[in-house]
């Protein structure tokens, strides 16, 4: 996928922002609070519906406005060209329209334009909570494929129901079981199936982010991830659906006495986790700073290749200042990474020398200096 025209419109501080893009790097460089983020932003959500920063969309607005617009003109690998527009202007639904029509859900446009974001907020996925690493897997799965979006949205949908109704239960000291259990039966079948795409994921996953973890640190440490679904142990390589069904029901039935003491769900895949090992242990717990630094690049580049290899579509990168919290070996590897990938890329940067230090001559590379919300190109 490549990016050739991106407009932004009360943006935080961009109040209209034009900017064409090369197909190579792209480096927006300027002091920390001119806009630089907001225009990776702006990308993530024309490709995910929302920021990839943790934000609510009314906070994006700017101050003086009461609405923001994004619009984004792409082409895809095969030169066919793709449009997106969302606006917000303060309700809770944006307005979505793109090449496939108007009034679009955000579940209709996951995908479309994969993009790969590598951010120091990110940093969560190795040392952060088991719910952190999910919705890493989980919105990377999105992007993946559609029946995983509507597989997810199905599950937490009847979850929120469940656990409204036993908080219910809970509250009033009289249960229903007649009312839960449909939620139940679509929790136990949703779940088995979101459990054994998450299973298919990791298997697949698991021996990209390997090599590239083993040329990121010169293969001086052993890393793995091992997906841990929550109440299934030894027999989960061999399980399919069914049985997995069956495992989901029996831990219902062993703790639905415990779930109306509580008033919530205490089954189901909004339990798993994801471990991430380096020399057999556990990464949030044994490795050093250095190692998460290289632990995240390696993963966001073997989701990369995840991407490319299911979409049939080359991803965009977006890398947001993170030059600043990596030494210049790791920063030469990912400028490498990225060279290999042919895939367009766009970074900030508070000082452009920093990259220019690292980014031979004869890499294709166009320079833009932002400066509160405006953006000029540079040489």
């Amino acid at each position: 996928m490549l990016i050739e025209n991106l407009i932004i419109n009360n943006l935080r501080n961009h109040i209209h922002t034009e900017i064409d893009f090369d197909g190579g790097l792209n480096v927006l460089h300027g002091l920390n609070g001119s806009g630089k983020t907001t225009v990776l932003e702006a990308i993530s959500i024309c490709s995910f519906t929302k920021s990839f920063l943790p934000i609510l969309d009314s906070s994006l607005i700017n101050k003086d406005n009461n609405f923001w617009q994004v619009s984004l003109s792409a082409r895809n690998d095969m030169n066919v060209p793709y449009k997106i527009v969302i606006k917000y202007s303060g309700n809770s639904k944006k307005n979505i329209s793109s090449t496939f029509g108007d009034n679009l859900l955000p579940k209709d446009i996951i995908g479309e334009l994969p993009v790969v974001v590598l951010s120091p907020d990110f940093k969560k996925i190795t040392f952060g909570s088991p719910q952190d690493r999910r919705e890493f897997l989980d919105k990377l799965l999105s992007q993946a494929g559609r029946l995983y979006v509507d597989e997810i949205l199905k599950y937490k949908k009847a979850l929120k129901q469940r656990n409204n109704l036993l908080l219910k239960a809970k509250l009033e000291k009289k249960v229903n079981y007649n009312l839960i259990e449909p939620w139940t039966e679509i929790l136990i079948r949703s779940g088995a199936e979101i459990v054994l795409r998450r299973k298919k994921f990791i298997d697949e996953f698991l021996g990209v982010f390997q090599a590239i973890y083993h040329s990121v640190s010169k293969g001086k440490e052993e890393v793995a991830i091992e997906y841990v679904p929550y109440g299934i142990r030894n027999s989960f390589e061999n399980l399919d659906k069914k049985g997995l069904e069956e495992i989901l029901r029996y831990l219902f039935e062993k703790g639905k006495h415990d779930e109306i003491k509580r008033g919530t769900t205490l089954f189901g895949p909004q339990k798993d986790d994801i471990k991430i090992l380096i020399n057999n242990g556990v990464a949030k717990e044994y490795a050093s700073q250095g190692q998460h630094k290289s632990l995240l690049v390696s993963i966001k580049f073997a989701e990369y290749d995840y991407l490319k290899t299911r979409k049939n579509e080359t991803p965009l990168i977006l890398l947001d200042d993170i030059f600043s919290e990596l030494d210049k070996e790791r920063a030469k590897k990912v400028i490498e990474l990225v060279k290999s990938t042919s895939a367009q890329t766009l970074i900030t940067v508070t000082d452009k020398s920093i990259l220019k230090s690292i980014i031979s001559d004869h890499i294709k590379c166009k320079y833009y200096q932002v400066n509160n919300g405006d953006i000029k190109e540079k040489e």
